[in-house]
């Protein structure tokens, strides 16, 4: 055929023919895209099932991790003098179910874990399921002790990836929780929701509470000379501007009231000013706000090295002074016995026993006398340096904090004087620096989480 023919079009009933054989191809393509993508879906939706339950199985063991950590801290063995690990049992047995019952209420998938698993450790040696073994000074815990749970979920229902033959599935998360006791570190300790009495750095029984050149611990121990344990009465600490009886004042120390003989010591303290109480606070917070601060979590915080001031009044001669101590401590009137939570020192580290009046007792969750993790009564005081050596004047207002006492309040007397047992110490060596510790915690031993 001659190239210069023109060539003669296809047919149009062979080019109808030849679309209807290729009919249908499109909707196949679709259909298989389709499925595809819904095989995609439901992968994806099985595995931000998985990541949701895994990210609520962290937040369970961190919660459970974090109670545990702070029952010991709350127990005082942070402040061990001996680190004797012998008397720790109660204390690991008490953080143990504490971070149990914690991790039981959360939720993974919607139920509570299948297991919970809590262990101790020094953060050097294994994590272990009890304390460490009863061994010399030195050995065990130290002064921050750590607590790993593990929790994991119950079984996990799959619906797409049943497919591919997996039907269930389970997840599991792993955190650590240390308590971090600062003193003699260069790290500053950040405390919040103090209570508002000013300690001055005095262990009424002798010697000082903190080392000022080193930020430890100066008088650790129980019994005639430490600072735990005993009995500590607290009577306001005068200036001339606010309090008539000039007898008062501050510079022997500690004022020359005598003590009732039931009371083996007593320590002078200044009133704070920590500005307008927290909106939120138990029903039974009255007065004004120095008052109202005593009862309330009052979210102003101090670090090593902060600023307080004064609040330049004697809340002793107010009435609301001993209702706002007795709001503190659950108890329904002033003087021992009266409902409010106890403090057994017979062994370090201490137990708590609920009194009748704590709320926990009224719910029915605990009876009057179980031990508890915690309590209202326990509260966190700020000390200043009163100086070298007596006469020692008042402090400057503003005071300057050189650390943080843990203690437990047992009463307030009839002339509005409460009662304390020192139960931790957190002291700050001079110089400290870097970020501090706490997180704006309420304990003069923070705890925090350690990754694993």
């Amino acid at each position: 055929m001659s190239p210069n023919l023109k060539r003669f079009p296809i047919p149009r009933l062979e080019r109808y023919r030849t679309h209807r054989r290729e009919r249908g191809v499109t909707m196949m393509f679709i259909v298989i895209a389709i499925f595809a993508l819904l095989g995609v879906a439901a992968l994806a939706i099985d595995l931000v099932t998985i990541y949701v339950s895994k990210a609520e199985a962290q937040r369970v063991a961190d919660s459970a991790a974090l109670a545990g950590a702070k029952a010991l801290v709350d127990a005082g063995i942070t402040a061990d003098p001996t680190n004797a690990s012998a008397t720790w049992a109660a204390s690991c047995t008490r953080a143990t179910d504490l971070a149990q019952g914690i991790a039981n209420r959360g939720l993974i998938g919607g139920t509570a874990p299948a297991t919970t698993t809590v262990c101790f450790t020094d953060g050097v040696s294994a994590c272990s399921a009890s304390c460490p073994a009863p061994g010399a000074a030195g050995s065990g815990f130290g002064v921050n002790p750590q607590v790993g749970v593990t929790v994991q979920s119950a079984t996990l229902p799959l619906f797409f990836a049943k497919i591919w033959g997996q039907k269930t599935a389970t997840v599991s998360a792993v955190s650590n929780a240390e308590g971090f006791n600062p003193s003699g570190t260069t790290v500053p300790v950040q405390v919040g929701c103090v209570t508002p009495w000013l300690l001055p750095n005095i262990n009424p029984v002798g010697g000082a509470i903190i080392d000022t050149a080193t930020g430890n611990i100066a008088t650790p121990g129980t019994g005639p000379t430490g600072i735990f344990g005993n009995d500590i009465q607290l009577i306001v600490a005068c200036m001339p501007s606010n309090c008539g009886n000039a007898s008062r004042l501050l510079p022997s120390g500690n004022p020359p009231p005598i003590p009732p003989p039931t009371l083996p010591a007593t320590l002078s303290y200044y009133p704070l000013n920590l500005g307008a109480p927290a909106a939120s606070r138990p029903s039974c917070a009255g007065g004004f706000a120095y008052s109202q601060n005593i009862t309330s979590c009052n979210r102003t915080s101090f670090q090593c090295g902060s600023t307080i001031p004064l609040a330049g009044l004697n809340p002793e001669t107010s009435g609301t002074n001993i209702a706002s101590i007795e709001c503190l401590t659950n108890a329904g009137a002033s003087g021992p016995g009266a409902g409010q939570d106890t403090l057994t020192t017979a062994v370090f580290p201490f137990t708590i026993q609920a009194g009748f009046e704590n709320p926990l007792v009224a719910l029915g969750t605990v009876a009057t006398g179980d031990t508890i993790s915690t309590s209202r009564s326990v509260v966190t005081l700020p000390i200043y340096n009163q100086g070298p050596a007596p006469p020692y004047p008042a402090p400057p207002n503003p005071a300057v904090v050189i650390g943080f006492a843990q203690a437990f309040v047992e009463q307030v007397s009839a002339g509005g004087r409460p009662t304390i047992r020192i139960l931790n110490v957190s002291g700050c060596a001079p110089g400290a620096t870097g970020a501090a510790v706490g997180d704006d915690q309420s304990s003069s031993v923070p705890v925090r989480l350690i990754h694993p």
